[in-house]
């Protein structure tokens, strides 16, 4: 597709006018809507609060994301101050995600999309005024960040909210409906969809993108693979773990989202390290590894951490009958 001609005099207009404070609550804004604030967010309602919910939520972001990547190789808009080759100097983000988003296309906003979904959603499930005003401002905050960062246009965050909030919609008035589809599968049958899918997707977007793989966002193959992670412990975790979220003292469950987190994030530093020394990371073994790499993650979060939360009597277990025994190995979105 022809490149989209958003206003760049509102680009430029926002670089030149930045202050040290905006700065800070907009990368702080910008981190809230990327991998790793997800990870916060959804951790703490999956140890805490309610397990169905957390993966529900995970499951609409990550789908959300692997969408906006597809719809960015399809448009392939490139972000501001590219062609203008200013972007080392316009844009207001760490030397590393210069690196990784000069190699993204900018149309729509990922940051814009993923927050209006998960954040709308979020409020629908809990329907709470606090939550309400979070929502709204994580959606917004999150939004304006990219602009005033300067690597999307204005344009790309109407895009990404345009989009984002009717998933958000289709995902409060089916979730129910899809997840008693889904749960019809046998548990070979889910994983088996979900790593052809995650498959399909990837020939796809080479395909698109004129059979090239090194024009690709790595983080595509990130949330595949996390998504694959989930679909791979969550009927595991239902049927052999089933911790109780709400059990324990507070402090129990500070240390279960701790502790989760940091399982987490060292599992994706230490593979990355690791898989790394192995490929190269645009090379076709560096995305397979990517993809492995973010489906242990998932793994991780979703049945070891609340297999050592039990094990160390951080969490208590919740009893089932027979019948729900049989069911365990359905994903219960």
């Amino acid at each position: 597709m022809a490149q989209l001609t958003f206003n760049m005099a509102v680009m430029q207009f926002l670089a030149d006018h930045r202050n040290v404070l905006l700065t800070k609550f907009f990368l702080l804004a910008s981190f809230v809507g990327q991998v790793e604030g997800y990870i916060l967010v959804v951790t703490l309602i999956y140890v805490m609060f309610d397990k169905t919910l957390a993966v529900r939520l995970a499951v609409l972001l990550l789908l959300t994301m692997c969408l906006n990547h597809v719809l960015k190789i399809i448009i392939k808009n490139p972000r501001p101050f590219i062609h203008e080759g200013t972007y080392l100097q316009k844009w207001a983000v760490s030397t590393e995600d210069v690196k990784a988003l000069a190699t993204e296309y900018s149309t729509p906003s990922g940051h814009a999309m993923a927050g209006s979904a998960f954040y709308s959603y979020l409020y629908a499930a809990i329907e709470n005024r606090f939550v309400a005003v979070i929502a709204i401002i994580a959606i917004l905050s999150i939004g304006f960040s990219r602009p005033y960062l300067g690597v999307h246009y204005p344009g790309d965050v109407l895009i990404g909210w345009v989009i984002g909030l009717p998933l958000a919609l289709v995902a409060i008035k089916r979730a129910d409906q899809i997840s008693d589809g889904w749960n019809k599968l046998s548990y070979k049958q889910q994983v088996a969809i979900t790593v052809a899918s995650s498959l399909i997707l990837w020939l796809a977007t080479i395909a698109i993108n004129g059979w090239r793989i090194d024009g690709q966002p790595r983080a595509l193959l990130g949330y595949a693979g996390f998504l694959t992670g989930i679909v791979l412990a969550r009927p595991i975790e239902l049927s052999t773990v089933n911790f109780d979220p709400r059990s324990s003292k507070p402090l129990a469950k500070m240390l279960r989202f701790a502790i989760s987190v940091a399982m987490v994030l060292v599992a994706l530093l230490l593979l990355d390290k690791a898989f790394r020394a192995i490929a190269d990371d645009f090379s076709v073994l560096g995305y397979m590894l990517q993809y492995i790499r973010y489906t242990i993650a998932g793994v991780v979060s979703i049945f070891v951490a609340p297999l050592l939360f039990t094990k160390i009597r951080l969490a208590e277990t919740i009893t089932v009958g027979p019948a729900e025994a049989a069911s365990g190995l359905n994903l219960a979105l």
